[in-house]
C-alpha cells in the first residue's frame, strides 16, 4: 500500500512538473504591435537560427558564441525580426516552396539519419511544418533587409581611395622571407633525428643540391614564404639575419630539427591599392550596411508598439 502510494504521488508531482513546463512555455514575454511572444516561440527562435547556421557549416566555437549571444539577447533579435517580417509581408512577396525545401534537405544533412532529424524536431516541440514556416520568415525577413537596406548601400571608388590614404599602416605588408627548409621529427629516437639531421646538414655542405637532399630526409614540405611573426621567437631570428642562398646550422625545436636555406627575402612595404581595393570596398559596404540597418530598426521601433514584460 505504502508503495502505491508513492507511485501516486511520484506520477502526480512529474504530472505537475510537465504542466507548469508547459505553462512556462506559454508565457507572454513580449508584445510587438498586436502579436503576442511566447517562452516558447522564442526557444524555438533561437533553435531554429543555430540549426540553420549550424547547416552552413560554422565551426562549433562560433556557433556556441553566436548561440550564448541569442540566449542573452534572443528577444531582442526575434522583435527586430518580427518588425522586418511585418516590412516583408507588405512587400507581399512569396517563396518559392523548392527554395525552401532545399534548406530543409540542406539542414537534414547535419544529421546522420532522417529520423535523427525527426527527433530533433520533436525535442524542441516542433514539427515539420514550424520548420517550414520559420524558414519561409526568414527568406522573407532577408529580402525586406535587401530591399530596404542593402540595395541603397553604395561605396563609391573616391571613398576606397580616401580611406586608404588615410589608413596606410594597416596595409602594411612585414619582412618575408622564401625558405627552402628540411625537417626531421624527433618524437621517437631524439638522438637519431639528430644524427639524420647531421648526415642532411653534411650533405649539403658538401654541396649536394638542397632540394634533392630535402627530399631523401624531411618529414614535412618545404615552409617556402613566410611573414616575420609567423615562426618561434629563436627560428625567426636566425633566418631572418641569413643572406640570400646561405644556408642555416642544424636548428633544434622540441618536435625535431630543421635545416633552412634562405632563396630570397622581400621588404617590409605597404600593400598598393590595387591589391586591398576590394578589401576596402567590402569593408565599407559592411560599415554602411550596418549602419543603415541599426537607423532602418530604431526607426520600425520607433512607429511601431513594442513591450518587453
Amino acid at each position: 500500500m505504502v508503495n502505491l502510494k508513492h507511485v501516486i504521488v511520484s506520477l502526480l508531482l512529474v504530472t505537475f512538473m510537465a504542466s507548469a513546463s508547459l505553462a512556462m512555455d506559454d508565457a507572454i514575454i513580449a508584445v510587438v504591435n498586436d502579436e503576442l511572444i511566447t517562452l516558447k516561440e522564442l526557444k524555438d527562435y533561437i533553435q531554429i537560427t543555430y540549426v540553420n547556421l549550424a547547416s552552413e557549416g560554422m565551426d562549433e566555437t562560433t556557433l556556441n558564441e553566436i548561440k550564448n549571444d541569442l540566449q542573452a539577447n534572443g528577444i531582442h533579435k526575434l522583435i527586430e525580426d518580427k518588425l522586418i517580417l511585418s516590412e516583408a509581408n507588405k512587400l507581399e512577396m512569396e517563396v518559392r516552396a523548392k527554395a525552401v525545401d532545399d534548406r530543409i534537405e540542406k539542414i537534414k544533412a547535419n544529421y546522420p539519419s532522417e529520423q535523427d532529424f525527426i527527433v530533433m524536431l520533436i525535442e524542441n516541440g516542433s514539427t515539420i511544418t514550424d520548420l517550414r514556416n520559420k524558414i519561409t520568415d526568414q527568406f522573407k525577413i532577408k529580402f525586406a533587409i535587401d530591399h530596404f537596406v542593402r540595395s541603397k548601400v553604395f561605396v563609391n571608388p573616391q571613398e576606397v581611395t580616401n580611406y586608404y590614404e588615410e589608413n596606410k599602416q594597416k596595409f602594411q605588408k612585414p619582412e618575408q622571407a622564401n625558405l627552402q627548409s628540411i625537417f626531421i621529427k624527433s618524437q621517437d629516437d631524439k638522438a637519431a633525428a639528430q644524427q639524420k639531421a647531421e648526415k642532411a646538414y653534411d650533405e649539403i655542405k658538401s654541396g649536394k643540391d638542397f632540394t634533392e637532399v630535402a627530399s631523401q630526409y624531411s618529414d614535412i614540405p618545404s615552409i617556402g614564404l613566410i611573414e616575420r611573426g609567423q615562426l618561434l621567437a629563436d627560428i625567426e631570428e636566425k633566418v631572418f639575419s641569413l643572406t640570400e642562398g646561405e644556408i642555416s646550422g642544424i636548428i633544434t625545436v622540441d618536435a625535431g630539427f630543421y635545416i633552412f636555406k634562405l632563396m630570397n627575402k622581400i621588404p617590409a612595404q605597404v600593400a598598393s591599392l590595387q591589391d586591398v581595393k576590394e578589401d576596402i570596398k567590402n569593408f565599407l559596404f559592411q560599415e554602411n550596411f550596418r549602419e543603415r540597418y541599426t537607423q532602418w530598426i530604431e526607426e520600425l521601433k520607433k512607429s511601431a508598439y513594442v513591450e518587453i514584460k
